[in-house]
């Protein structure tokens, strides 16, 4: 209760000092001296008012006068604001006031004053005072509620003073449509829209970042600069006639200003852990996403695959993901699985690249998605991560064969250039593994120089030493793992993996572990504790630290542990809480990753408190009261190790999703009761920053 009551108390200030939100809809401005409010007893319905989605309508029972009123309902994230921006003159005096009904009622100007009423059974007069500043030529007004009280009600809201912006009285423009990021740096994001045609020509736009107004072009695109290195923003974009009528906002876009440094000279991560997603465009699956962004930051990346039965159709992938992912500001990541031909077998990679005939046609295809790459974002990052299971499987499989030796391992590398993809004036790569792999890196930054590229890696390359803890006991276990890992480390660098690379990528099985339901976890490989995390952190460190690059965790499985006592947003689950994963219904499968990483508390018993409650490297983060356990957060640890970003996602159908996918049951919404993007959406408030 203190928390709520100190929150009330901070958005109270805010509000009486006029930081309250606005939305970016514009009115005909009315006779100067008259009521410049347009609908203001709500009688025409909403015309005019711009309001929160799904919060606000209009009743006929309790009405101030008229026949109407409006009845806005805030819920556990949302404060229901109803707002409109209004056609004014510079260095004149304004008085706003309006009618209320309810808890916790706010009415007030951007940038200037409002007042509130904590409680009004029976309608009140609210009323503030204010004087434009020089060169003033519109103001936004609004009214909410707060977060979680019921229903209020306003009606007959006025604003006297002189009008402006012409005369108004005209009819407003279209809404622009395909809002869209084109560019970033480190201190400016770019954006550029379309104008769908109507009665109305658009004479000028508006770019509003929250309530301010930070770009008034007349062109459909505009660069706002002056922004801080790896900061977050979300834009929309109104049109305006000629008379200063303005449409209603477009859908937002979020975009995430560059960090200095970075690989291909782009810098492709921000200073903080970033996350990202599984994202697959389709209907459904944006929908669930235009939904998500309005309730918090949206995931950093967002990746796809490219498959290997699926050459003809990479450029049109590659360019489809850019697109949709770009117009959620999430950066496209690729993951490139052409050379084993989407077939999951030990020997198929090690067949096809001796094979001239499969690698010119994969030649041909990964130029064709790294242009497209190109076009669709010219000079921004899109990253690849190349043919996961690959090294594993040679080093795995066939490494003992050549030595240790990924420069003796024989590919038809020569196929790139007979293909035509590589020529005279490119570098000459080897007929081996090691120059296969410089030439597949280097045709990605050929034909899309921003790229972002690295080469998923394996804990099981030598053998899964993630349990070695377990039996060799903390200290010597360890030690195992950072063995086993510089044996990986050392047959990657003989395939110069890290050649024209920006990161090396990991996953961790990507198979949620409890469709398994296994009763006794601590004797399959499959299930990790908090101790077993802890290993994997220390494997990927050895490793990319060997390589001398960052590293990426690529496909960490999304299920969490049942009993969370993490609280559900309502808008997820009205009940408040997270329904526990079955553990039988395909793609609402356990698994430990996320409770990991964000941390969490949850209640156990019997083997799995046993194991989940296990401590053996006293790690300050883990506790365990009777049944409950807690794990805190890690993804500071992650950072420490050199973890720059980490991509959750299913790694099979049957997975359970974090976002709804195009594949299986759950294309509509998440398979885990939106479990992973209220985690994501909480940690990305407040994300842990890169050593």
């Amino acid at each position: 209760m203190r928390i709520r009551s100190l929150a009330m108390l901070v958005a109270a200030l805010l509000a009486l000092i006029g930081f309250g939100a606005v939305g970016a809809l514009a009115i005909p401005a009315a006779a100067a001296g008259g009521n410049l409010v347009s609908d203001p007893g709500f009688e025409s319905g909403l015309t005019g008012w711009s309001c929160d989605a799904g919060t606000a309508t209009t009743v006929g029972s309790p009405v101030h006068s008229g026949s109407q009123a409006l009845a806005a309902t805030p819920t556990s994230s949302d404060t229901a604001q109803c707002s409109q921006t209004i056609a004014v003159q510079p260095n004149s005096a304004y008085t706003l006031s309006a009618y209320v009904q309810g808890s916790y009622v706010y009415l007030g100007a951007t940038g200037y004053s409002s007042t509130w009423t904590p409680s009004a059974s029976g309608w009140q007069q609210l009323t503030t005072s204010f004087t434009t500043g020089a060169g003033v030529t519109s103001v936004g007004i609004y009214l909410h509620g707060w977060y979680a009280q019921p229903t209020y009600y306003a009606d007959d809201v006025a604003l006297i003073g002189p009008g402006g912006g012409g005369g108004g009285g005209g009819t407003a423009p279209p809404t622009p449509t395909g809002l869209t990021v084109t560019g970033t740096t480190t201190s400016s994001v770019s954006l550029a829209w379309t104008e769908p045609s109507g009665s109305t020509a658009a004479a000028s736009y508006r770019v509003y970042e929250g309530a301010s107004v930070v770009a008034s072009p007349t062109a459909t695109s505009a660069t706002i600069s002056g922004l801080a290195s790896g900061s977050s923003h979300t834009y929309k974009v109104t049109a305006l006639a000629a008379d200063g009528t303005e449409s209603s906002a477009s859908v937002p876009v979020t975009a995430t200003t560059q960090t200095s440094g970075g690989g291909g000279g782009s810098a492709w991560h921000p200073s903080y852990l970033a996350v990202g997603s599984v994202y697959t465009p389709g209907s459904s699956v944006d929908s669930f996403m235009t939904t998500l962004q309005s309730h918090g930051a949206m995931p950093n990346y967002g990746y796809e695959y490219l498959l290997g039965n699926d050459f003809p159709n990479w450029a049109a992938t590659t360019t489809t993901l850019i697109n949709h992912s770009q117009s959620f500001g999430m950066t496209p990541v690729l993951v490139e699985y052409g050379m084993n031909g989407n077939v999951d077998g030990t020997s198929v990679d090690f067949t096809n690249m001796q094979s001239s005939n499969w690698l010119t046609t994969y030649f041909q295809a990964l130029k064709t998605a790294a242009t497209a790459a190109n076009t669709a974002a010219p000079g921004r990052p899109v990253g690849w991560i190349i043919e996961p299971d690959m090294m594993g499987y040679l080093q795995q499989n066939y490494a003992a064969n050549y030595g240790g030796n990924a420069a003796q391992m024989p590919a038809a590398t020569s196929a790139a250039y007979s293909a035509g993809v590589l020529g005279s004036g490119d570098p000459t790569f080897g007929s081996n593994l090691k120059g296969l792999v410089e030439a597949i890196n280097y045709t990605i930054k050929k034909y899309d120089p921003s790229a972002f590229v690295g080469w998923q890696v394996n804990t099981w390359g030598v053998r899964d030493a993630l349990k070695d803890t377990d039996t060799m006991g903390w200290t010597a276990g360890r030690q195992s793992v950072a063995n086993t890992g510089t044996q990986v480390a050392n047959f990657l660098a003989t395939a110069d993996i890290g050649y024209h690379a920006d990161f090396v990528a990991f996953d961790q099985w990507g198979q949620d572990f409890g469709y398994l339901r296994d009763p006794n976890p601590a004797g399959d490989i499959r299930y990790l504790n908090a101790a077993h995390w802890s290993n994997y952190l220390l494997y990927v460190q050895t490793i990319r630290a060997s390589l001398g690059l960052p590293a990426v965790l690529w496909q960490i499985a999304c299920g969490h542990l049942n009993s969370t006592q993490t609280p559900s947003p309502t808008y997820w689950n009205s009940s408040g809480h997270f329904p526990d994963l079955d553990d039988v219904t395909s793609e609402q499968y356990e698994d430990s990753a996320s409770t990991f990483f964000f941390g969490d508390t949850f209640t156990s018993s019997g083997n799995n408190l046993a194991f989940y409650g296990s401590n053996p490297g006293a790690d300050p983060k883990i506790s365990v009261n009777g049944s409950t356990v807690t794990w805190g957060s890690h993804m500071s640890d992650a950072a420490s190790a050199g973890v720059v970003a980490i991509l959750f996602g299913a790694g099979t159908g049957t997975g359970t999703y974090g976002v709804p996918e195009m594949v299986g049951a759950n294309q509509n919404a998440p398979s885990d009761f939106d479990y992973w993007v209220t985690r994501t959406q909480s940690y990305l408030a407040s994300p842990a920053a890169l050593p």
